[in-house]
């Protein structure tokens, strides 16, 4: 286990550090704390990286990526963080083929000003996202560009944080056919003007329970699809209506705090669906909630809903409380520890 900490409690005070350090096999935890990395982190072995959350632990990069750059990183998974590109930068990227099976809980992305938050195009190299959102800031980026080799994106928010440019940005695809399926279940796209692209070529994809609304530009679509592929029980206003058989329609907005002009904001956005929306108990109805009901669409239905602010698995200690807080050399103190841990 090696631990990472901005005030210097843990082993290392900059992930990169700890990278350097581990072993095949290590877990990372990553306290709460911004830290920046200034030249990126080129992830080369198979490791377990733990945040306290995205909301209290963020990964900054400003000029390089958090970047899987060879094989032998296959098989990792990250967990509770927030990366955070800057300037040019990708924050979540596969440079390397055949590094496969990289699974990804609870994490949220923000891209730089020119590219996708997730680049993901290699060979070889299948992305498994769970309960994540991603933040797309730059015009003419998609919001995941791939993944190439497939996998399964799951419960996930896929935004544009800006007015994507016509025809030349998607939430999920690829300029060049994809080499595997791709699974797409309770997800929801945010301020696109193409949800997706999949060219000719690509095997067919699953999409299943996921909802597309404030669309923006002037070729309005849910993209290009492959024609075999399994579409059902998504959701859309009338038009573009949702793709594939049983569509739902969405009249207006159907969330509890979505603000069409700000888009999403970290922290107030509230995608849980309003009572009375046709979108809950909507889902296919082989995919249940966690409380046995029929699956809603959109990111809080079906059995891994979103855990808001990516609490992790692992139990942690955000914040010290001392009584007294104030005490005299050789004065009892007692502290009690304010923590989180995510569902198991």
């Amino acid at each position: 286990m090696r631990y990472v900490s901005q005030t210097g409690a843990g082993n290392y005070t900059l992930p990169s550090a700890a990278h350097t350090a581990a072993v095949a096999g290590d877990t990372i935890l990553i306290g709460p704390g911004v830290f920046v990395e200034n030249s990126g982190i080129n992830v080369t072995k198979r490791l377990v990286w733990i945040g306290a959350g995205w909301d209290q632990t963020t990964v900054s990069l400003p000029s390089e990526s958090f970047r899987f750059s060879n094989a032998t990183a296959a098989s990792s998974s990250c967990e509770g963080i927030k990366f955070a590109a800057s300037g040019s930068g990708v924050a979540f990227y596969c440079t390397a083929a055949n590094c496969d099976s990289i699974t990804v809980r609870r994490c949220i992305f923000v891209g730089g000003g020119s590219y996708a938050p997730i680049l993901w195009n290699q060979t070889g190299a299948r992305l498994y996202l769970e309960d994540c959102v991603t933040l797309t800031n730059y015009l003419y980026a998609n919001g995941i560009e791939g993944p190439r080799s497939g996998g399964v994106v799951r419960n996930c928010v896929i935004a544009a944080n800006i007015t994507t440019g016509n025809g030349s940005s998607w939430a999920i695809g690829s300029s060049v056919a994809l080499a595997a399926t791709l699974e797409i279940y309770n997800c929801i796209f945010l301020n696109w003007d193409d949800i997706f692209n999949l060219p000719s070529g690509s095997p067919a994809a699953i999409m299943i329970n996921n909802a597309a609304y404030d669309f923006t530009g002037t070729t309005q679509s849910w993209g290009v699809i492959p024609g075999s592929s399994i579409v059902d029980y998504n959701a859309s206003p009338a038009t573009p209506a949702a793709p594939g058989t049983n569509g739902l329609i969405i009249a207006s907005n159907p969330f509890v705090n979505y603000n069409t002009t700000n888009n999403y904001v970290v922290g107030s956005t509230d995608l849980h669906l309003i009572d009375g929306s046709n979108l809950i108990d909507g889902g296919n109805p082989g995919i249940l909630d966690v409380d046995n009901s029929r699956s809603d669409v959109g990111v809080y239905g079906g059995p891994r809903p979103l855990i808001d602010n990516g609490v992790p698995n692992y139990p942690w200690a955000v914040n010290l409380v001392s009584t007294p807080n104030v005490a005299g050399q050789g004065t009892p103190v007692n502290a009690t520890a304010i923590g989180r841990v995510g569902p198991q």
